[in-house]
């Protein structure tokens, strides 16, 4: 008497004859086009119960002057709103647009060829939700990459009407260029998608603060730069053979009058006048004259004091008074 054997009895006979002595398949790695194929093919099932084939899938890059030419005719173009202050782009050709709009209202995609004729805000409304579940699962799909292409963050905006809108809307930078190709419903219907994103992740926007802001902030981090004043006592003329006769010990006269004459200079440009003393025991200077008043000639000042500036800058170590033209300094 004959054993009968069940449906699945067989699947799995007829499954382990088969598979005798071959090795395992091999799992393809994720890659973004593989996370772009996985996503349409299951958004477009749970968005409208549509089987959609990917047959291929190609990565390009391409510069903004290109972008044009890359849009199929009749094509509905979605600008797609990024991280700030980035666009998008997604394009359905018009055998896709028809069939997305057919699946959702005779049910399934006819196999009657589809009008060429420019895409309505109608067909643009029936594609919006198709087309963010599948940025959203494409996003999700390369979160895990080591190296994942910045995609994410984009959702479909509003509807382009013509080409020449990409120009104005997209900054003149490289952009990633997703095309597919695919093949709908039962009749097969052959079909196109492009999706368009900026081929590096955006830069956040340099905001320009006011002027008192700036301002402020200018003033904090010149106030805290570092200054290097040199003090200058006296100048002389010397010829070369007096120089060459200097040694350890030689006297250089010094007039009394340079005590009040000392000029403080940065990087060699005169800044302020001062008088040579001393506080404490430290030598120091006395700053008498600033500003508009340093091109003035001070031997014709009537009074160092005269410009009541108390500003005293001193050296940090303690000094045995200066012989000034046969003078001690003067305390200050």
């Amino acid at each position: 008497m004959p054993t009968i054997s069940s449906d699945a009895d067989v699947i799995s006979a007829m499954r382990r004859k088969a598979g005798s002595g071959r090795p395992p398949p091999e799992v393809q790695p994720l890659s973004p086009e593989k996370a772009l194929r996985l996503s349409i093919a299951k958004a477009a099932e749970a968005v409208l119960g549509l089987a959609v084939h990917v047959c291929a899938v190609e990565e390009r890059r391409v510069v903004l002057a290109d972008l044009q030419g890359l849009i199929p005719a009749y094509a509905l173009m979605g600008l797609l709103e990024g991280p700030e202050p980035s666009f998008g782009l997604a394009v359905f050709d018009r055998p896709t647009v028809a069939a997305v709009v057919e699946q959702q209202t005779a049910g399934k995609v006819l196999s009657l060829p589809p009008e060429e004729r420019a895409p309505t805000a109608t067909d643009a409304a029936l594609s919006a939700e198709l087309c963010d579940h599948i940025l959203t699962l494409f996003e999700q799909g390369v979160a895990d990459l080591t190296e994942p292409p910045p995609v994410s963050g984009f959702r479909y905006g509003a509807q382009l009407q013509e080409t020449r809108s990409i120009a104005i809307a997209f900054e003149d930078v490289f952009y990633r260029v997703f095309r597919v190709d695919l093949s709908l419903g039962s009749v097969a219907r052959a079909g196109q998608m492009l999706f368009v994103f900026p081929w590096e992740k955006p830069r956040p926007p340099v905001t320009v603060p006011d002027e008192e802001t700036f301002s402020t902030a200018l003033q904090s981090v010149v106030m805290e730069s570092e200054a290097v004043l040199d003090t200058v006592l006296h100048r002389i003329g010397l010829s070369v053979g007096e120089v060459m006769t200097l040694e350890v010990g030689a006297q250089i006269p010094i007039p009394r009058e340079a005590i009040s004459q000392v000029e403080l200079r940065a990087d060699d440009r005169l800044v302020a006048h001062a008088r040579l003393g001393q506080v404490n025991g430290k030598r120091a200077l006395r700053i008498t004259v600033t500003g508009d008043l340093v091109d003035q000639d001070p031997t014709s000042m009537a009074s160092d004091m005269d410009y009541g500036i108390e500003t005293l800058v001193s050296g940090p170590e303690p000094l045995a008074p200066l012989d000034v033209g046969g003078l001690g300094l003067p305390s200050i």
